[in-house]
């Protein structure tokens, strides 16, 4: 769908009545450049519910303001609650395009729930939102199986009383294996008021990366339930902590081994033999830290003491080397030997 096209079903303007549900079952959609699946009402009624079953799902809208999406939303003028909206996918992705429920009148926002193993929200303006004007927010509900992305600005969002106005905000409830965003890209999860009480959200995941609980939105990528003049919400994360990964990236030593020192500090005799070669190289893995040398795949023998004290008795056919002079050992006993050569 594309270039306006647009799949409704609405109670227009002055009529009284419920909006009908939508319900959706297909392999792909593509919806992009303004188009959208409306369900909504302009006169006095609810709006209806809409229902999506699809395995990829792509949203991507134009550069200008008009919308492109999935929305189930109460108009200005029009008194009744935002209809729920439920989708199942393998793929979700969002690109400058919303998936939203909410009232521009007086009325309560509806629900939002997506079960998807994927979910990638991308761009400034591109949500997931249940928001209203004056009324109540409604619940965002994400089950995501594998990874849910924020990036450039892209939000969920479930926020009462844009227009200054009463209204508490909705709760929000993300079940994801990893959640990812850029700090600087103030890509935020919002349950916020602006009289009202600020709603609840609760996040469990494996690992939250970029993104941070806050008392109240910053440039950054925050998390917040904040209300401007009313009552915060409430905050819960259930996650590992996971801010050593980044603090614990250091610039790497340009010498990681001092050849010479460990040449200085080894037994090494001299031999009247051909010169050798002597090489160190890695194991071809990572070392435990910055400081530690490599750790080798191959194992070294055995370890001996340098003043190996164990004398062997001497066999015909051993070579006879002739002493050179008597030496003195640090017990003070003498030895003929000779020196090394």
């Amino acid at each position: 769908m594309r270039d306006t096209a647009e799949i409704s079903s609405a109670v227009g303007e002055k009529a009284n009545g419920r909006g009908g549900d939508i319900d959706i079952t297909t392999k792909n959609i593509d919806i992009r450049d303004n188009a959208a699946i409306l369900s909504g009402t302009f006169g006095n009624g609810n709006a209806g519910n809409l229902r999506v079953q699809a395995d990829n799902i792509i949203l991507t809208g134009s550069d200008n303001e008009s919308f492109t999406g999935i929305t189930s939303s109460v108009q200005k003028r029009a008194n009744g609650k935002g209809g729920d909206i439920d989708i199942t996918a393998n793929n979700l992705d969002i690109r400058d395009a919303q998936i939203s429920s909410g009232s521009l009148s007086t009325g309560d926002a509806g629900d939002i729930r997506i079960n998807a193993n994927f979910l990638e929200i991308l761009g400034k303006g591109s949500a997931i939102a249940s928001s209203t004007n004056a009324g109540n927010g409604g619940d965002i509900t994400l089950d995501i199986a594998d990874l849910l992305l924020l990036r450039g600005g892209g939000f969920i969002s479930t926020t009462a009383g844009r227009n200054e106005a009463g209204g508490d905000g909705g709760n929000i409830n993300i079940n994801s294996k990893f959640i990812v965003a850029i700090p600087k890209e103030n890509s935020d999860i919002t349950a916020n008021a602006y009289t009202g009480t600020g709603g609840k959200v609760q996040i469990n995941s494996q690992g939250i990366f970029g993104i941070e609980s806050r008392t109240k939105p910053t440039e950054k990528s925050d998390i917040t339930a904040s209300s401007e003049l009313g009552i915060s919400g409430i905050t819960n994360i259930n996650a590992p902590d996971t801010s050593y990964i980044q603090n614990s990236f250091t610039r790497l030593s340009p010498n990681l081994i001092d050849t010479n020192a460990l040449i200085a500090n080894s037994c090494i005799s001299r031999s009247p033999k051909k010169k050798g070669t002597f090489f160190i190289t890695g194991s071809g893995g990572l070392r435990n830290s910055p400081n530690d040398a490599s750790i080798s795949i191959y194992s070294t023998g055995e370890v001996r003491s340098v003043n190996d004290n164990t004398s062997r008795t001497w066999k015909k056919g051993d070579l006879i080397i002739e002493p050179t002079g008597a030496y003195q050992l640090t017990d003070g006993r003498l030895i003929l030997s000779r020196e090394c050569q």
